[in-house]
């Protein structure tokens, strides 16, 4: 290894470190806090996974947080504050600061430029995402997304901290525009149907009279409630008739916009027999049948759900961990005070934007119509900067542990977990698609909530067992050896020799790991 960071970039290297302060410099090619925060949110976001894997609709997470009280509702809510997002967050974060550090890091028997690199490795990242989403059957697969991120946001690698955080805050701004702009669609739709819902109130009252002026015996019955049933039938069809001549019927585009709105009302209304029908298709037996009912899930998630809201997400988060890599917040910088003082502030304008939002969204559960009569602003508003202050608070709180050194061993524990983080998260995949899916086990929606949380415990101690053990041995795990090979075209070093220590695997490997 060069005695000097700054001695092994080649001078084409030399353009990704412009902004980048040399004090700053990570002495080695891993920095441990952004494993420590890789581990830990990779473990803690499987608390909020869970619910997706496990079965549970929105409409059932929406009946936890309308419920108002009880554990359930208050264990529920909690999650939502602190991991709803913010694991997801996190990874993203650390993948932003990851980025940089590929950049500037040396690529030691690599003739090809960071850049490329970097594009073959984000190129090869879309495939695993691929293959978690389409082979183990996962939805909301991050993977692909990271990947896609990584490649239009490299670039970004060159700009100083204050154009990073001006980024930053633009990129959240439209996240919350676009918000507003899906509630604004919503207040159209339901004035449309304001529009249908009186025109089919004039074309009632147009057809009473009418039927008034055609057959008196018949209305004076309807009046007197003395209808039979084919004196209904014929009334029925008499009005239709009639109606049909004055040409008081919706129009197809009406009877669109009517159904439209009457959909968007139930958004937040639970769905039991959809539920059980969803149920039984997962519940198959048929490893075919399951990945046939998910496809469409898999396409939605990965194209409009990315497109209208992912890139923003992942670019807000992404760009504000290239900032605070380059302003030296993961190489412990800052004193103990003054992440102190971060994770106060993040958390705390992180939990008032979350107030905000969960508050208002069980208003939208009790009554979504009545909240787009009453409100101006959606309660998704402010989430982009709920997920920016958290994230940034709980990565503070994490580095203020790391600074104290008083829990070493712990945090030490979480950073062969992050080392392992792209295996560790594939195998999370393999093993719940095989405990939920019908193809495998067939829990999905058999399993209550207590005991999705049981399941996720011990998922996290086998892994952290798994990743313990696994680092004593191998210098990375199987997953990222092969990303890593595949990016470089060539086998790197896998397994540690027998006298070598774990902590300092860049004395020893050559090859950038």
């Amino acid at each position: 290894m060069a005695s000097s960071p700054m001695e092994a970039l080649t001078p084409a290297d030399e353009y990704s470190i412009k902004s980048f302060s040399p004090q700053y410099f990570p002495e080695t090619s891993r920095i441990e806090s952004l494993d420590v925060i890789k581990g830990i949110a990779l473990l803690l976001g499987l608390f909020v996974t869970v619910y997706a894997w496990g079965g549970f609709s929105d409409g059932m997470q929406y009946q936890l947080i309308g419920k108002g009280k009880g554990s359930q509702h208050i264990i529920f809510v909690a999650l939502s504050f602190f991991l709803e997002g913010k694991m997801r967050g996190l990874i993203s974060l650390v993948f932003g600061a990851g980025m940089i550090l590929f950049m500037v890091r040396p690529h030691a028997g690599s003739p090809v430029h960071s850049a490329e690199l970097m594009v073959r490795r984000n190129m090869w990242l879309i495939l695993f995402g691929l293959f978690n989403a389409l082979v183990f059957i996962w939805p909301q697969d991050i993977l692909f997304h990271l990947g896609i991120m990584g490649l239009l946001l490299f670039p970004f690698c060159r700009m100083n901290t204050r154009g990073l955080i001006i980024a930053m805050v633009l990129v959240s701004l439209i996240g919350a525009g676009k918000n507003y702009w899906y509630f604004a669609d919503d207040q159209k739709a339901y004035k449309k149907f304001l529009v249908v819902q009186d025109l089919e109130k004039k074309f009632s009252k147009d057809s009473a009279a009418r039927m008034n002026t055609k057959d008196s015996l018949l209305f004076k019955k309807a009046q007197a409630g003395k209808l039979s049933v084919a004196d209904s039938t014929a009334n029925k069809k008499a009005a239709d008739s009639l109606a049909k001549k004055a040409g008081d019927t919706l129009t197809r585009k009406q009877n669109d916009e009517k159904q439209a709105w009457e959909g968007t009302a139930k958004k937040f209304i639970y769905d039991g027999k959809a539920d059980s029908a969803n149920n039984k298709e997962i519940q198959a037996n048929n490893y075919g049948k399951n990945w046939n009912y998910l496809l469409p899930q898999i396409k939605s998630r990965e194209s409009v759900w990315f497109y209208r809201n992912g890139v923003w997400e992942f670019a807000a988060i992404m760009l504000l961990g290239m900032f605070l890599f380059k302003s030296g917040f993961f190489n412990g910088r800052f004193s103990q005070g003054q992440y102190l003082m971060m994770t106060v502030f993040g958390i705390l304008l992180g939990l008032l934007c979350g107030w905000y939002r969960l508050h208002f969204l069980n208003v939208s559960i009790l009554d979504y119509t009545v909240y787009v009569k009453t409100k101006a602003i959606p309660h998704t508003i402010l989430w982009p900067f709920e997920r920016a202050f958290l994230v940034f608070g709980i990565a503070a709180k994490i580095m203020w542990v790391i600074k104290t050194g008083l829990f070493k061993r712990i945090t030490s524990v979480f950073a062969d977990v992050g080392k392992l983080a792209l295996t560790n998260y594939l195998l999370q995949s393999l093993f719940l698609s095989v405990f939920f899916y019908g193809y495998g086990m067939g829990y999905y929606g058999r399993v209550g909530q207590y005991k999705l949380y049981f399941l996720v415990a011990e998922i996290c101690l086998t892994q952290i067992v798994f990743s313990v053990f696994w680092c004593r041995y191998f210098y990375t795990g199987p997953a990222e050896w092969l990303l890593r090979s595949l990016m470089y075209k060539k086998k790197i070093p896998f397994r540690r020799k027998e006298n070598e220590s774990s902590l300092n695997p860049e004395q020893s490997l050559k090859t950038v790991i």
